[in-house]
């Protein structure tokens, strides 16, 4: 569905507050991927075991929280970053891939879930910025994969009697040259399960890489061309709702009132609350709501950002810039250099505010419940969005859990500290349950990115 945004809806922020969670909050859960558990972390220490709530014939082997393997051969990779068109649910795999060895073409991959398994190998907790994506992850995929692949050929080389270093691998098959004896990794995922992973995970020389380097088409592209991948704006719950909120046409404006007689006479439009960031037109669809939205009266508080222009802004840049700045590196004297010049050339350049405009305008889907909030969206942000989206719902960070999908673009904008969009999102679920509790779907603005789509409390807001 397309979502249609105003001048309004690409000029101002949610003001709320960033909610700070101990690292140490992070770091005592595990991850539930698919219909059973993988034990998290990459430590080679923790156990590898049989997913508990997969039925016998059909147990996957997940060594650790980034790699499961069917019996049918399909190699799924959950990757703890996220996709937003820089390709990394390529290179992930590739790094994974690299060291496990499988059948590229059984490759797929899955967005993992918040847990402190994924966290940022630097930053320490799950997010996705600043092109750190692959540095961060060139070690700890490739040990992921070649702790897998040393596990199935352990199993194999059990089950035939020989030693493990007599056996090799092939595109995702065990092969022991010496008596022609082959296995594929789905065949050994159950008997790979009862292992232990090893305490040595030694790592390919980069001479001896076939897929790092090299040429590959990015795995997401199918989806994309047929239409089958998920962004935030294509998430659809039963009987949801839709939600649109107008805010203030300045940063740090305020409400005074509003009348929203007009609003509640369109067919469709089903509430018209207030929220912390302005006011919420909630309907049956979004058009309704973008009607009712735009049949608002509404008198604000524009504070003295109303008096803020581009042209005082170039003239106050203008005066700032020639104070003296703060040295990050002295090399010489070029004030003297400078003032002995022959010759000075001085030019002064300015270019406009830019907005983090993606392509997919930021979007939220909440399903608000008593003891539990899912939340649907494009974030990079995944710890400090479930933290603040748990803190606007009055529960705990556990009882909130986030798919993340595709995203539009980022930019850095689905990073932000106070997860505005998100948090909207759950406010207008918290108001749309004293109406009737649906999912809320909230669709987003540009520039705030604030997601218009809150799922299900069984409301959603877009």
């Amino acid at each position: 569905m397309n979502h249609l945004y105003d001048r309004q809806d690409s000029t101002t922020a949610l003001p709320t507050k960033t909610l700070r969670v101990p690292r140490r909050d992070f770091l005592k859960t595990s991850a539930a991927i698919g219909g059973g558990l993988c034990f998290a972390a990459y430590v080679p220490e923790l156990a590898a075991r049989p997913l508990k709530d997969s039925p016998a014939n059909d147990a996957s082997f997940a060594p650790n929280a980034f790699v499961r393997i069917a019996p049918d051969d399909s190699v799924t990779i959950i990757a703890n970053h996220s996709e937003m068109g820089q390709g990394i649910y390529t290179s992930l795999p590739m790094l994974l891939n690299e060291e496990l060895e499988a059948d590229w073409s059984r490759i797929k991959v899955e967005a993992a879930p918040v847990d402190a398994a994924y966290n940022h190998t630097v930053f320490g907790l799950q997010m996705t910025g600043g092109s750190t994506t692959t540095p961060s992850e060139w070690e700890r995929f490739r040990k992921m994969g070649a702790m897998a692949r040393l596990m199935l050929v352990d199993a194999a080389a059990q089950n035939w009697g020989v030693p493990a270093s007599q056996c090799h691998v092939e595109k995702g098959i065990v092969i022991h040259s010496a008596s022609s004896r082959k296995a594929s990794y789905g065949s050994l995922v159950v008997a790979a399960s009862q292992l232990k992973p090893p305490a040595d995970i030694p790592l390919k020389d980069p001479k001896q890489f076939t897929l790092i380097g090299k040429p590959t088409r990015r795995l997401d592209t199918p989806s994309k061309i047929n239409g089958t991948a998920q962004f935030g704006l294509d998430v659809h719950l039963p009987g949801m709702v839709f939600a649109l909120v107008a805010r203030p046409p300045v940063f740090g404006g305020k409400l005074l009132d509003f009348d929203a007689s007009e609003a509640l006479k369109i067919r469709g439009v089903r509430a018209v609350e207030q929220v912390p960031s302005g006011v919420a037109v909630i309907a049956d669809r979004f058009w309704p709501a973008k009607l009712g939205r735009d049949k608002l009266k509404i008198s604000w508080d524009e504070g003295d950002n109303a008096k803020l222009s581009t042209s005082q802004m170039l003239v106050d840049f203008s005066k700032q810039s020639a104070s003296p700045g703060t040295v990050a590196r002295k090399s010489g004297d070029a004030a003297a250099a400078l003032a002995s010049a022959a010759k000075t050339i001085t030019a002064e350049y300015d270019v406009p505010y830019l907005a983090h405009a993606m392509m997919e305008p930021l979007n939220c889907v909440v399903d608000l419940r008593p003891d539990s909030c899912e939340i649907w969206t494009g974030t990079q942000f995944e710890t400090v969005d479930r933290a603040n989206a748990a803190q606007a719902a009055g529960l705990t960070p556990e009882k909130v859990q986030i798919h993340t999908t595709l995203l539009g673009g980022g930019f850095g904008r689905r990073a932000n500290p106070a997860s505005d969009f998100v948090v909207e999102a759950v406010h207008v679920a918290k108001i749309m349950d004293a109406h009737d509790r649906r999912p809320v779907h909230r669709a987003g603005h540009a520039l705030c990115a604030i997601h218009d789509q809150q799922g299900r409390r069984r409301q959603h807001i877009r």
